[in-house]
């Protein structure tokens, strides 16, 4: 055989994706001596599969049908038609084509056709692909339970956590908000739930059906503890009026979408109630001095608040205390800590600490006849040239220039 020289460019990972769902559902749906039949070819620059398998085949009906998601062929049919409509975006993202032919009772055959020449695609999609080709529509081997913290402060993007028993669901959520979010993903609700404790995600989406702890429980369980109970939770239910999906609301859940859902209805939900935390983050950090019972969103948000003020009243001003001893006074990690904190102000611990300083410096410089020079060191600064410069950052003034402006009022 004359070896090929020509150069083809694609995505690794959408190819294979598509062509192991490909086979993967023609297995499923061929009968025992049943035939399966797979082509590839290229021609004018462009690859063309084909998979064809005996069988039932489909109606016009569901052909027509076929490639929505969570689709199912008749009442049955256990799957979800995840495969088949990850399968068209992909290969739409590809600027491919797919098309199905079926003669009921007899067999089915899907055909997709692939540009892989170079003019297909524009400079920026090889970029793209370049500085993605790692995540971008793989399917995970394992879920990624382990990601590095750095990794995720220096992107500034949220963190949505999404907890999903069905692999093609699970991935194509993960596929659909990656751009936008930071993502974690979890199989059932006591990984989802211990997830959540142990990074504290912006957001969760959570199907409600699954092993081990469902939706519900989940709900219930990260809404009644401290430490979670501000996050924003959108429940999946698999038919309108369920009532797991009632109870999810009534114990805390923040929305729900009934499958088969619209995958923009669900990321304008997603951003509208990142928005809503966005707007209580700034009324957080405009205040003084915490004041829960003014501010507070939940019972144990103000009692979380309470708890830190309790703790600021006592060791703010001491030079000594840092993220580590307010993290051991609160009773979390420092992980916990900066994450919950971040959830509320839009700081992050460190630099929630220093601009409770610096708010306690303004109500000095206000109120007191302290010496200017000491105000930075009453309020736990140990240096008074980095006290200024963090004033003049915060209220683009000096101190002296700020108690002047203050003297009459």
């Amino acid at each position: 055989m004359e070896k090929r020289k020509e150069e083809s460019w694609f995505d690794k990972d959408a190819l294979e994706k598509i062509v192991v769902n490909l086979l993967s559902n023609a297995m499923k749906y061929t009968p025992k001596d049943g035939d399966i039949t797979f082509n590839s070819v290229i021609e004018n620059n462009t690859l063309l599969l084909r998979v064809k398998n005996t069988g039932v085949g489909f109606t016009k009906s569901e052909l027509e049908n076929i490639f929505m998601r969570f689709y199912q062929t008749d009442a049955q049919n256990e799957g979800t038609g995840i495969g088949l409509a990850l399968v068209k975006e992909l290969v739409e993202l590809h600027k491919g084509t797919i098309n199905v032919d079926s003669e009921s009772k007899e067999w089915v055959c899907f055909s997709v056709s692939l540009p892989i020449d170079e003019n297909s695609f524009k400079d920026e999609e090889f970029i793209n692909a370049a500085a993605n080709i790692t995540s971008s529509y793989k399917v995970p081997l394992m879920e990624e339970s382990e990601v590095i913290d750095d990794e995720f402060e220096a992107s500034h993007k949220p963190i949505l956590l999404i907890v999903e028993d069905n692999n093609d669901v699970r991935s194509l959520l993960k596929q659909n908000f990656e751009s936008d979010y930071n993502i974690l993903t979890a199989e059932n609700g006591q990984i989802g739930i211990d997830l959540a404790i142990e990074r504290v995600p912006d957001i969760i989406i959570s199907d409600i059906m699954m092993p081990v702890k469902d939706g519900v429980f989940l709900t219930k369980t990260l809404k009644n503890n401290e430490l979670t109970s501000h996050i924003p939770i959108i429940l999946l239910t698999a038919k309108a009026g369920d009532k797991n999906e009632l109870e999810g609301i009534e114990i805390g859940a923040d929305d729900y979408l009934t499958k088969p859902f619209s995958s923009k209805i669900l990321k304008a939900k997603v951003s509208n109630l990142i928005a809503i935390r966005h707007k209580l983050q700034s009324r957080y950090s405009q205040e003084i001095v915490l004041t829960p019972k003014d501010i507070a969103v939940t019972n144990l948000e103000e009692q979380f608040l309470n708890k830190v003020q309790q703790v600021l009243e006592t060791k703010l001003i001491e030079s000594s205390f840092n993220v580590e001893n307010f993290s051991k006074a609160v009773g979390m990690s420092r992980m916990q800590l900066h994450r919950k904190i971040k959830a509320l102000t839009g700081l992050s611990a460190s630099e929630f600490v220093r601009s409770q300083r610096l708010k306690l410096a303004a109500q000095l410089l206000k109120t007191s006849d302290i010496n200017i020079s000491q105000v930075g060191y009453s309020v736990g600064f140990n240096d008074h040239s980095y006290f200024a410069k963090c004033f003049k950052d915060t209220y683009k003034c000096t101190p002296t220039e700020y108690a002047k402006k203050h003297e009459s009022s």
